[in-house]
């Protein structure tokens, strides 16, 4: 077994445990920060001839048009093999049931006779969907944000991708985008695309929602494209999983569900917390091992996340207490439960801070990122202390609705006129007054 350091016990040595993900609340620097900016006003300036040079300058790549034609969108969609294909819209259908679900709807209630509130739920306008590729092709985000908009009712929606070394996209993913609903497709580096659609240039339109994951660079650009009105949910960032399990937990599974999402990349965050210590040394065998049958170029990411510098552990804490409260520290993105019924009802109550809770043994990670529908693009970073993943009901704006009869904003009238008295505002209460003396 290769030694790693990579099992640490709770309360004994949360400083060293501590110290390995010191950085992990860190999403992107000021450094960053300062860049992404310096990119926004660069688009301001030079718009689509100045997301030509910084996706040279960033991606390596020239990129002669950043509008992807019909033809190319339809060649894309033609290339799909028949059996990816179906997988493709088996998910989309997936996808759209639970965002169906999910999806806020416009109602009213009287609360008081001739007092009626409500809301009124409407689809934003326009939205921009960011899908990443540096590490490989993500047709899986594509369906799920684009099918989340696409449910909603929104009605232009624009997907930008980085381009490959041809200088255009990833043919399955924008198949499968086209597949779920997009309407139209740029492609060039990512902070200069979510530049424009957060400002418009004359090729990417200006929209009111912008979405996606990626690393720190994309999550800056999301926090400043919030700061033009857009749209967005924060802190989604590199991928991450937390299992927690019992005793009963399979060590096989567990690993495997491990490098489940350490192999999207070194900077992925794959732990597993757990009371027993003979379920940890089981599975930290088995990674080492399952590890070096992976491909090169995943094998060397897994490396990475599991080894010293890597945001990879194997947690064993003291009693389930120590255990719960690590895992409402960390808020993970992606957290299983893997244990018998007492422990899971347990965790159920006690774990506050997931972006997805998923439970029992046959509910693995890749199920929920392809196959149940729910969303797996999801706040990293401990964001899911705050945000939740993006869904349907991220693509809507919402009208609080009221209505009074003359009756009911007699009963009101003291309200209004003590506290617009108090705040010295005379010509709140003489609008309300003007309306009892006719």
């Amino acid at each position: 077994m290769q030694s790693s350091n990579l099992v640490f016990s709770i309360p004994e040595q949360s400083e060293l445990l501590n110290k390995r993900f010191n950085k992990h609340k860190t999403l992107f620097t000021r450094e960053v920060l300062n860049g992404v900016l310096s990119i926004f006003d660069e688009v301001a300036r030079t718009g689509d001839e100045g997301i030509r040079r910084l996706t040279a300058q960033y991606d390596k790549v020239d990129v002669a048009e950043l509008v992807l034609s019909k033809e190319e969108v339809e060649a894309s969609v033609a290339s799909l093999t028949p059996s990816l294909r179906a997988a493709i819209e088996q998910a989309i259908g997936n996808v759209r049931d639970a965002n169906r679900a999910m999806l806020p709807t416009t109602w009213e209630k009287e609360m008081r006779p001739g007092t009626v509130i409500g809301e009124k739920v409407v689809p934003l306008d326009s939205v921009g969907i960011w899908i990443p590729a540096r590490k490989g092709p993500l047709v899986s985000t594509a369906i799920m944000l684009v099918v989340a908009a696409k449910t909603a009712g929104v009605p232009n929606i624009v997907v930008g991708m980085p381009p490959l070394p041809n200088g255009r996209g990833d043919e399955g993913t924008i198949a499968a985008a086209k597949l779920s609903g997009a309407d139209e497709f740029v492609i060039g580096n990512g902070v200069s695309i979510i530049a424009g659609f957060a400002q418009g240039t004359a090729s990417i339109p200006e929209v009111d929602g912008i979405f996606g994951p990626g690393p720190g660079g994309i999550a800056a650009a999301m926090s400043v494209a919030m700061t033009y009105g857009k749209k967005s949910v924060l802190g989604i960032g590199p991928t991450e999983c937390l299992i927690f399990a019992d005793e009963t937990a399979d060590p096989r599974q567990v690993a495997y569900d491990l490098l489940n999402e350490g192999e999207h990349g070194p900077d992925s965050s794959s732990v597993l917390v757990t009371t027993s210590a003979d379920l940890a040394r089981k599975v930290e065998a088995l990674l080492w091992t399952y590890i070096e049958e992976v491909e090169e170029k995943r094998r060397q990411y897994l490396k990475q996340v599991f080894g010293v510098g890597g945001k990879g552990a194997i947690v064993v804490a003291a009693d389930r207490d120590q255990a719960f409260d690590f895992i409402n520290w960390f808020a993970p993105e992606h957290a299983m439960l893997v244990c018998d019924q007492d422990h899971e009802e347990l965790a159920l109550s006690r774990i506050t801070n997931a972006g997805e809770i998923l439970i029992g043994a046959y509910t693995p990670f890749s199920a929920a990122n392809y196959g149940i529908g729910i969303t797996a693009v999801l706040p990293t970073n401990h964001f899911a202390r705050a945000f939740s993943g993006v869904t349907s009901k991220d693509m809507v704006k919402v009208s609080t609705i009221g209505r009074l009869s003359k009756e009911a904003l007699k009963d009101i009238y003291p309200i209004i006129q003590e506290l617009g008295t108090y705040e010295q505002l005379p010509c709140h209460v003489k609008a309300a007054e003007i309306r009892l003396l006719d």
